[in-house]
Order: structure tokens, then sequence, then C-alpha cells
């Protein structure tokens, strides 16, 4: 996505009557704000934004963050009308409050440690505060009847998301993993969810019916780490350039937050949310053990050759939750090689060599 079709899916929304709710993260529960009227854009990369996070942060900062802060501080987000902030980040927590457009931003608190038992009453306590703040700034009303609509449309965008990955489960996969990527930012423009998710049911039948996917003999790659948006192109040329295919990604765009089903039949709507948002294997939590638990289960359905641990560069949850997972797949037999990373192109050729030499080994 660059900025011109960012603008322009924010233009199709209002056109349509609709406010728009911009969010940067899978933890955020986007049927209260869908079942508040709101179309919700959640932003992974932009390719033509202007860095400019010189300016207030420290170079020496991931690059997600960096990447945030220059877009809120860009016009293209002027015309945005809720613009949601969270803590699931440290980094982000922080700069969020060093950017201009503060009266367009709520702060979503996700509470950390999501085995403990305060962790379901903080999470209901959260939604209830977003629906409240929902009512009090927009004249707002969020229903469970709401609720359920928004939740059946995000679930159905949620099992498209999986089947175009389930393409990879056969064998040859059934495309690139570079092509199953592509579609998934093709889909990110578009604004409408039921929309949204008929186009990605129609490229899963397109792309099972094309017949041309990598070699058999390709191995099998399973990724996994930070949000690849910035480093996707870099990233998967090296593994499928050096004889590899992707044929899972475990990462926030893709398994991560798409796994997940909200339980449209239960009397409370609020408890679903909070059974749906705490299963979400991400590294704040503490402990992980989701993460490595669907891991071992998505090698085994992808018959994954090794894991490719993607970090993106001073990510501190999955930087140090790199030498868990490395002893985790040490234990399940499963090859794995950690991956730290930027946005820039300078390590392409080390990542490259890196990644050869890993597929060469397996």
């Amino acid at each position: 996505m660059d900025k011109a079709t960012l603008r322009a899916a924010i233009d199709a929304c209002h056109a349509r009557g609709q406010k728009v709710a911009v969010c940067f993260c899978a933890h955020v529960p986007a049927e209260i704000l869908e079942a508040a009227g709101f179309c919700v854009l959640r932003l992974f990369h932009l390719d033509d934004v202007e860095d400019i996070s010189s300016r207030a942060l420290p170079r020496n900062l991931c690059p997600i963050v960096k990447e945030c802060y220059s877009l809120l501080e860009d016009p293209v987000l002027q015309e945005a009308d809720l613009i949601i902030t969270e803590s699931s980040c440290d980094g982000k927590k922080k700069m969020y409050e060093l950017i201009s457009c503060r009266d367009k931003t709520y702060y979503y608190q996700v509470p950390q440690g999501a085995e403990r038992d305060y962790v379901r009453p903080l999470m209901r306590s959260e939604a209830n505060y977003l629906i409240k703040t929902l009512r009090s700034r927009f004249g707002a009303e969020v229903t469970d009847e709401g609720l359920r609509r928004a939740g059946a449309a995000m679930n159905a965008e949620r099992a498209a998301m999986m089947d175009l990955m389930a393409l990879q489960k056969t064998t040859p996969p059934a495309a690139g993993g570079l092509e199953i990527y592509e579609v998934f930012r093709a889909a990110q423009v578009i604004p409408d969810r039921a929309e949204r998710a008929a186009f990605l049911r129609k490229e899963t039948d397109r792309l099972a019916r094309q017949g041309a996917g990598p070699s058999g003999d390709a191995r099998r790659i399973l990724l996994t780490g930070c949000p690849i948006g910035g480093i996707y192109q870099k990233l998967i040329h090296a593994v499928e350039d050096n004889g590899g295919v992707v044929v899972c990604m475990e990462n926030c765009e893709f398994v991560k937050s798409n796994h997940r089903r909200l339980d449209l039949e239960k009397d409370d709507m609020i408890e679903a949310l909070v059974d749906c948002y705490q299963d979400t294997p991400c590294a704040i939590m503490e402990s992980n053990e989701r993460r490595f638990r669907l891991i071992a289960e998505l090698a085994e359905e992808y018959k994954a050759d090794g894991v490719i641990d993607a970090a993106l560069q001073t990510c501190h949850p999955y930087t140090v939750e790199r030498e868990k997972l490395h002893r985790f797949c040490a234990a399940h037999d499963l090859p794995y090689l950690y991956i730290e990373s930027d946005h820039s192109d300078t390590d392409a050729g080390q990542m490259n060599t890196r990644i050869a030499a890993f597929i060469e080994l397996l």
C-alpha cells in the first residue's frame, strides 16, 4: 500500500458515510469499531512514507515504531476520524505521546500476562471503555447484534486468509510465498471487509487452479516473528531464490491474527471478544506458550523443513524470545534460523547468503 491508495480508501469510506478508524496492531478489537459504524483500516507498512522519525526518536529504534511516527505526522492521516494507539509495544506506547494528532487518538491498553486471573477482567474493562468512548465522542451505539454482524464479517475474512495460506499445505505447494503475500497486499487496500474477503476467496481459487507452483524439491520454510511488511520482498526472495519456498507465515499479517475466531453464539459478546483476542500468540505476552504450540502445529500441518524467525532490529520482545524459540525448535527437531533486519536493503546480500546456507543444510 502507498499513501495515494490509503487516501483513496479513506475517501471511499467517507463517500459511503462511514467514519474511518486506523490501527496498527492485532490486539485492537476491530469488531467494536465496526459495530459502531467505523471502517477499520489496519496498517502494516506503507511503501512511500518519508522517514522523519529522527526529529523526535532515537536512531536505534524499531523500524515499525519509526514508520508509525512518520505516518502519524504525515498529512495522509489528517482525514482519518480516529487513530487507535495501543500498548502492545513499549516503543510505540512512548512514541504516541509525541505525535501532533493527539486529538484524534484513542489509547487502547493491552493487558499483558495472558494466563493470569486479572487479565480477562482487564480486557473486558478495556472493551467496555472503548464502547463508552465511542458513544461519548461520536454518538455511536454498540449493540450485541452489531458485534455479531461485525464478528461474522471478520470471521469470514479470517477464514479467507487461512484458506489462502492453506494452499501451501500441498506437496508441492500451490504458489510461491511471494505470490501469497502479494495477494494479501492487494486485499489490504480494499476498505470494505466483505469485499476484501470475497477478493481473497477469488484469488485463492485462482492460485489453486493455476497449477504452476514451486518445485516439489523446494525446501519448505515456515516464517515466524515480527510483522514482515517492510522486509517481505528481500526475505521471501532470499528463501525462494535459493531453493526454498515459504509455505506458512505465522507473522502478525497472517496466522497470528487470523487463526482466532469470535464465538457468535455466546450470550455475552464482550466475553466472546475476550476469548478471541486472548488467543493471540504475541511476544509481548508472558508466558507466550501459545506461539510455541502454534508453531509446532503449523510445522506439522505445512510439513515444514525449517523455521526462519524474522525479527526487526530492537524489537525486544521478539529478539529476546528467540532463545526460547531456538530451544523449542531444537526439542522438536525443527531446523531454526534467526534473522534480524530493518526496512532498508543494506543487508539484503547478507540475508541472502545466510538463508542460502540454511536451505543448503536442509
